[in-house]
């Protein structure tokens, strides 16, 4: 099947790239992190940092974060002394070579927090990308690789589900045909972007959450001269009066969909549904959402039986497909891509539920919210 062959191509150029160097967490760098939980005003260096490395080490919030089954994450970013993030196209930023993020993903036990996983991206000398996962340990000392495999069911949440340690190939398959010149999206890095970083944040973006001092945005990597071109406005989706809650629905569906449901995504199969939100997007006829879902039918080849025929239909939302697709925890369907499609002739079963990978516990608030705004329609 083209499809497979495709894929198999993709991740074959990951796994190239991905041998694990790195079988601590604290041997990537993370040990001078952990406690540098924000960037010093004028890029002061920290004084345990000087006779080590003097790049940019920063906490940074993605304004729309992306749901994993209600943990509670931290990241930070790393670029290299003298080092820049090409951004002269502002929707697909270019890395220098020993960028890093770490993602750490933790829960809330007994009154304190505890640490699950923390996940690694490493931009290498080849232009590929190290993805790995380390795994805390009982005593929250120490954080070690994950088997490629990942870990099934390896902490108990709500309602007898649990959470995944993903494997290698869940890492790639969200951030790949990214990096890989065979359409638009150049980088496989998601949540670190013009749009997200934007210092014209959305106040009721669903599970935002505040900048705490330091924390880098959009401005401050312009201030610092950490990318290449600025931007001479600060990338938004438009409000509306008359839909009030459009502005943070389409955030949400650009954060958690649109990095597979892009025009070269991994579901731009789908042939015509786009969640993303482009940087330099300045009117709402622009945003992926409101072009291709409002009112819009499903791909036929990919509707599955119980399935509603409009992505979003207005003023009905328990007859929408987004809310089919967002609920749905048991249905299976198989789908076929017609030949004609370029990257065609192959079938795969899936679950109805989106997303698929990469959580077991449905985002209620989202629902609720994104329920409201199409009723209000």
């Amino acid at each position: 099947m083209k499809f497979n062959l495709y894929l198999s191509l993709i991740l074959l150029f990951y796994s190239a790239t991905s041998v694990a160097t790195y079988k601590s967490l604290y041997e990537t760098g993370f040990d001078r992190l952990d406690h540098v939980h924000q960037l010093e005003p004028k890029n002061k260096i920290f004084s345990h940092l000087k006779r080590k490395q003097r790049g940019v080490f920063a906490q940074y919030l993605p304004q729309y974060p992306l749901w994993s089954d209600g943990s509670i994450k931290k990241r930070w970013v790393y670029i290299p002394k003298r080092a820049q993030i090409d951004t002269r196209d502002p929707d697909n930023w270019v890395f220098p070579t020993g960028t890093k993020f770490w993602k750490e993903f933790a829960f809330e036990e007994n009154g304190s927090l505890r640490k699950i996983e923390t996940r690694l991206m490493e931009k290498t000398a080849d232009d590929g990308w190290i993805m790995l996962t380390f795994v805390w340990n009982e005593a929250q000392t120490n954080a070690v690789l994950a088997p490629e495999a990942g870990i099934k069911n390896h902490y108990e949440l709500a309602n007898g589900k649990f959470y995944d340690i993903p494997s290698q190939h869940d890492c790639e398959y969200c951030h790949s045909k990214a990096g890989i010149d065979n359409g638009p999206q150049k980088t496989p890095v998601l949540g670190f972007s013009a749009l997200q970083l934007s210092d014209d944040r959305d106040p009721n973006a669903i599970h935002g959450e505040p900048l705490t001092k330091g924390m880098m945005t959009l401005l401050a990597l312009q201030k610092r001269k950490i990318v290449s071109h600025k931007m001479d406005y600060l990338p938004a989706i438009a409000e509306s009066e008359y839909a009030p809650l459009q502005r943070s629905v389409f955030g949400y569906l650009h954060g958690n969909c649109g990095h597979c449901h892009n025009e070269s995504g991994l579901a731009e199969f789908t042939n015509t549904l786009n969640f993303n939100h482009k940087a330099t997007a300045r009117f709402i006829q622009q945003n992926g959402t409101y072009k291709t879902a409002i009112a819009k039918p499903i791909t036929a080849y990919l509707q599955p039986a119980g399935s509603p025929t409009l992505v979003i239909n207005p003023g009905n939302a328990a007859d929408s497909a987004l809310i089919y697709r967002m609920t749905e925890e048991f249905e299976q369907y198989t789908f076929l891509v017609p030949e004609w499609h370029h990257s065609a002739g192959f079938s795969l079963t899936l679950g109805v539920k989106m997303p698929f990978v990469g959580t077991n516990i449905i985002d209620q608030t989202a629902i609720d919210v994104i329920t409201e705004y199409i009723n209000n329609l």
